[in-house]
């Protein structure tokens, strides 16, 4: 009976929010190009939550608090319970300025 050969390459782990994320960011990016000073804070990972710019003042990212949440707890592996606490903590309660990203809940 011949042996099978086990590969060893290494899995790669494919993140499913990340062509999403990619294609949202680049209209940000667009956006913010487009504006002149090029100036857009994000939130770090969560590109595939974005749902929209602010066009009242100054031109704001928007994302979907969900689905942020969702991100957290497939691509990391958090339960609902920590990804909510690191959302209020780490994410939402940061300010850096009038250009911080808006969260919202979807009704």
């Amino acid at each position: 009976m011949a042996k099978k050969r086990v590969s060893k390459k290494p899995i790669k782990f494919t993140d499913p929010f990340e062509a999403e994320g990619k294609r949202l960011r680049a209209i940000v990016d667009d956006f913010a190009d487009d504006q002149g000073d090029g100036e857009m804070l994000v939130a770090d990972g969560f590109d595939a939550a974005i749902i929209g710019i602010t066009e009242s003042g100054e031109p704001t990212v928007v994302y979907d608090w969900d689905m942020c949440v969702e991100i957290l707890r497939v691509r990391d592996g958090m339960t609902e319970e920590d990804a909510i606490e690191h959302m209020s903590f780490n994410v939402t309660g940061a300010y850096v300025g009038s250009r911080t990203p808006i969260f919202i809940r979807l009704a």
